[in-house]
């Protein structure tokens, strides 16, 4: 139990929404996103910035957009037939926000920032950590099992400066840096640890606190080729970028271990490279069909490690500061449409996103999961100015975990309605 209080900070890091499948936003603006995120191959709009940067060298003006997202998530866990508990009713803002301006007939320069992640859990807890330690009775502990907070509150922001150039009349290169600034919260059990005394002890550590930040570097390359007004090709390559977190983690109990009560605590995590490419046709006149594939370099993610400063912690914990993922690499297929009538469209899509996690890595805070995502909205235009809303449905296929950190059966599901603005003069 021991190792599972540390191997959850861990893997917390890892499964969140800057590095892990299910809380890494799928994309931005309710446009790109209503049609399934497939984008890469159109790109045609301020939201560019982060699906294919090469897109921003089509605007014509000036322009400011915004876009805001809210995730909904509801998850349940059923540990056994006797404990089953589901997460508190959490709301989860994130969004995009850019201003991009033209220089001469071939170069746009700009600056865009969104929240790559924005996503946690609050659990409504009955008791799971009797259910976790049975058959041992919580009163066999020093001091007394309780009912701890599991919680987390997870967040990375990317700000990233972009030039984008016509290289020819049907091909378009940008780039952005990526500069990432991460954060994570989270709250759990600190699970227990065995003294050899007669007879043994088992000492509680109870609430466990993680509190880390950081920045890292990156960057996005973006090529856009567009052979008639009907097709275009997209290409995007998104850089690996190692984030430097810093903070400290706290245990409650552990003075009963003769060590302080919290350390400071490090953890360097490089975020996988992202590669996609997408094309879009347009059949007919009012009608445009995108397809993408987004592949991502999971299998980066080894074996990562918690540093932490006090010596004594480090010494006490030598042995479960580590954590083997054997994440493997994934593909997401996505696909989209949009129907446009004069200054209205209509906009539909799904993409399937595979969990990278194996079921050894699953826990509560930050599960792992197959997603089926269906997508749809609507868009109106006038002149400069542009409003969007979509809505995304995101469906976990349920994960039944038979051995591992946590066993136990997994469900979630995610609701995302999503809006964007944009004006150019």
């Amino acid at each position: 139990m021991k190792k599972t209080s540390v191997g959850l900070a861990v893997i917390l890091v890892l499964a969140s929404g800057l590095l892990g499948n299910g809380l890494n936003l799928n994309g931005f603006g309710a446009r790109a996103a209503a049609m399934g995120g497939a984008f890469v191959g159109l790109a045609d709009d301020f939201t560019a910035v982060f699906w294919n940067p090469a897109g921003l060298a089509l605007l014509k003006k000036g322009t400011f957009g915004l876009t805001g997202d809210l995730l909904v998530p509801k998850s349940k866990y059923f540990l056994s037939s006797s404990f089953d508990m589901k997460t508190k009713n959490k709301y989860y803002p994130a969004g995009l926000v850019g201003y991009f301006q033209p220089i001469g007939d071939r170069v746009v320069v700009g600056l865009g920032a969104y929240t790559l992640s924005g996503l946690g859990a609050d659990w409504n807890n009955t008791g799971f950590e009797t259910a976790l330690a049975y058959p041992t009775p919580p009163t066999f502990f020093t001091p007394p099992l309780e009912n701890y907070i599991w919680r987390s509150f997870i967040g990375s922001v990317t700000l990233a400066p972009s030039v984008a150039v016509k290289i020819s009349d049907g091909i378009f290169f940008g780039a952005t840096l990526n500069i990432n600034y991460g954060f994570f919260q989270t709250d759990q059990w600190g699970a227990y640890t065995v003294l050899p005394t007669k007879p043994p002890t088992l000492v509680n550590l109870g609430q466990q606190s993680l509190d880390i930040k950081g920045w890292g570097t990156g960057a996005t390359f973006g090529l856009l080729v567009k052979p008639s007004e009907r097709m275009s090709f997209g290409l995007t390559y998104r850089t690996q970028s190692k984030m430097k977190l810093r903070g400290t983690m706290e245990f409650d109990n552990i003075g009963l271990l003769g060590l302080s009560d919290s350390s400071d605590t490090s953890l360097d995590v490089p975020s996988p490279t992202w590669l996609a490419g997408g094309v879009a046709v347009k059949p007919l006149e009012n009608l445009t069909v995108t397809f993408d594939l987004q592949w991502t370099n999971w299998a980066k993610l080894s074996t990562l490690s918690v540093v932490f400063a006090d010596p004594l912690w480090a010494a006490a914990l030598a042995d479960e500061s580590a954590m083997v993922l054997d994440w493997k690499n994934r593909l997401q297929v996505r696909g989209g449409l949009e129907y446009t009538a004069g200054d209205f469209a209509i906009r539909a899509g799904y993409y399937n996103d595979p969990a990278p996690a194996p079921a050894e890595t699953m826990n509560v805070l930050i599960p792992s999961f197959s997603f089926n995502s269906f997508t749809a909205g609507f868009g109106y235009r006038r002149s400069g100015f542009k409003a969007d809303v979509g809505l995304e449905y995101l469906i976990g296929q349920k994960r039944a975990v038979t051995a591992g950190m946590m066993p136990g059966v997994y469900e979630m599901k995610i609701w995302v309605p999503m809006f964007a603005l944009s004006y150019g003069w």
